[in-house]
């Protein structure tokens, strides 16, 4: 299969750097004042609702980390915030110190819930 042209790649390129841009930053906004959640805190409730479900289980910090877009000290740095707010609590490791535990506070599910019909609702207008 042949490549495009350098032209063509390009152009997809900021094709694909416009919608995410406009997307994004219609998430934000639409998170902020619906919901009071910036996208990234939204990404992590949505990611610990995914692991933690129904159960109310936890997860590991290193786990979520590598299932988002944020470098580490940007995580630590949102779930400071969605801790703080009581949308999570962490909690050590029993069997490793340097590992953390994050939980889905019912408060943090409560607004997950609340947001995600505004989260799918924005992509569909992007996407749909």
């Amino acid at each position: 299969m042949e490549a495009g042209s350098d032209g063509d790649v390009c152009a997809k390129w900021s094709e694909t750097l416009r919608v995410y841009h406009t997307t994004s930053c219609e998430l934000e906004n639409e998170l902020q004042s619906r919901h009071d959640l910036g996208l990234s805190e939204f990404e992590v409730l949505l990611n610990l609702s995914k692991c933690c479900g129904q159960s109310g289980g936890k997860a590991k910090m290193k786990d979520l980390e590598a299932a988002m877009y944020l470098s580490q000290s940007a995580l630590s740095r949102t779930v400071t915030r969605l801790e703080r707010a009581g949308l999570v609590t962490r909690a050590a490791c029993d069997f490793d110190r340097r590992a953390n535990f994050l939980m889905l506070t019912p408060a943090g599910k409560e607004r997950f819930e609340a947001a995600a019909p505004t989260h799918r609702s924005v992509l569909i207008k992007h996407f749909g």
